[in-house]
């Protein structure tokens, strides 16, 4: 016995100086500063997601050889899970359709919590998980867009979960024409997303109500950032437009600026030419409406019961399920059923304000009375009767109309930040408007 297992090592020995050989004839012949990727295969346990690169010498050549061996025997063991996320379908649920365990979800679950809560799952996300041939997880990858994507990777201490950060080239560009129909279609007819056409409403919602008093003939200019996304061999693709920084609009006779200025690093607003804030304590309407219904009147003749009475309040006709939002920073003071109002919810704001928000189908799950929201923050959704919002605004507990209401502007620009701020407007004005504006022009292209 003794015998054999002398000559089955010395056999062995042979083979391995044979091959050590081999090995340093070839790195001779590549020659002493030359490099090469020696292939790993992808989502394997403890593996870097890079290919493996190591200097030609006889050493790295034997490790990275052992690296890919031992990276091809895993893969035959391991098992790969894909699905995409129903209608109303968590994410345990899907996995569980397919044969996954809940402990095995929990971890997932436990485990990406830093970079992702699966409560914001919604239908269309896809995953992929990776387990061993003992279930244990090895890898998970969580997609919600093309932008938006999440790993868990097992390492040798655990797991670590990454966000995915894409590559982003910003670029600048103007845009710019007249509107005949819309604003939305105007831009839309300039070849860029009508995403841009939200943004720049956004900016003037104070001022101009986008869905009623556009005119034809009103001019727009935008200044602003068209976003691509670079490939990882350098290809760049455009995913839509990005941040406003300077924007126009002239409609009968009236002109409103805006321009984007921080007072610190990532924490900026609008302005206009002379510091003032575009933004103002309440928005023009609660909602993207398809016309005013009824307005603010004090003896109105009430649809149904056909007897004249007074209306506090303006009635928006809008879509089933349309989102509704708070005019103005607030607490929620009341979220229920109020009389012929039906579901109602009741916003406290500072100076006086009280606004009232009527005939919704459904609250937001998380909407409690005594919660703090921000301006535009969704209180509720448009019911069915009509379908319309009847929206009311009390001052100092008396009713008053909304339309004809013009609160204070916010904060404007500091005394001793002003000669940044026109030095940034100058330069901004410089780029949005180059020349007079004469029929509808692109630049987005």
């Amino acid at each position: 016995m003794t015998s054999w297992l002398a000559l089955g090592l010395s056999l062995l020995f042979a083979v391995f100086a044979v091959v050590q050989l081999v090995s340093s004839r070839d790195v001779a012949s590549r020659g002493p500063a030359e490099e090469f990727v020696a292939p790993i295969v992808p989502a394997v346990a403890s593996a870097a997601a890079e290919p493996l690169v190591v200097k030609a010498s006889h050493e790295p050549v034997a490790v990275a050889v052992v690296v890919y061996e031992a990276a091809a025997s895993d893969v035959l063991a391991l098992i790969t899970t894909e699905g995409t996320l129903r209608r109303g379908e968590t994410l345990g649920q899907s996995l569980g359709r397919q044969g996954i365990s809940a402990g095995t979800v929990h971890t997932v679950a436990t485990e990406m919590s830093p970079v992702f809560n699966f409560r914001y799952a919604k239908p269309g996300d896809r995953y992929v998980l990776t387990q061993s041939d003992s279930g244990e997880v090895l890898r998970f990858e969580y997609q919600r867009s093309e932008m938006e994507r999440y790993y868990l990777i097992q390492t040798g201490s655990g797991y670590r979960a990454e966000a995915f950060e894409p590559v982003i080239e910003r670029r600048r560009a103007r845009i710019a024409g007249v509107v005949t129909t819309s604003l939305y279609d105007a831009i839309d007819a300039l070849g860029e997303y009508v995403e841009l056409a939200n943004d720049f409403a956004e900016i003037f919602a104070w001022d101009v109500d986008f869905t009623r008093a556009v005119q034809s003939g009103d001019e727009f200019r935008i200044l602003y950032e068209r976003r691509f996304l670079v490939g990882d061999d350098g290809s760049e693709r455009y995913i839509g437009p990005g941040r406003i920084l300077a924007a126009r609009y002239a409609t009968a006779g009236e002109r409103y600026d805006a321009m984007y200025y921080e007072l610190e690093e990532g924490r900026g607003g609008y302005y206009r030419l002379d510091g003032s804030s575009v933004e103002r304590q309440f928005l023009r309407a609660p909602l993207k409406y398809r016309r005013v219904s009824s307005g603010y009147s004090a003896n109105r003749l009430h649809p149904i019961l056909k007897v004249r009475r007074p209306h506090y309040g303006i009635d928006y006709a809008a879509a089933s399920g349309t989102p509704v939002w708070s005019v103005a920073d607030g607490t929620v003071i009341f979220r229920g059923v109020m009389g012929g109002f039906g579901k109602t919810v009741k916003v406290r704001h500072t100076n006086g304000y009280v606004s009232y928000y009527g005939h919704l189908s459904r609250f937001p799950r998380e909407l409690k009375v005594g919660q703090k929201l921000r301006q535009k923050q969704i209180v509720g959704f448009v019911g069915s009767t009509g379908p319309h919002l009847d929206f009311r605004l009390k001052h100092n507990g008396r009713y008053v109309n909304p339309a004809a209401l013009r609160t204070p502007a916010g904060d404007p620009i500091p005394a001793g930040r002003m000669p940044s701020y026109e030095q940034v407007r100058d330069a901004l004005l410089l780029e949005l408007d180059p020349t007079p504006l004469r029929v509808a022009t692109g630049e987005a292209g």
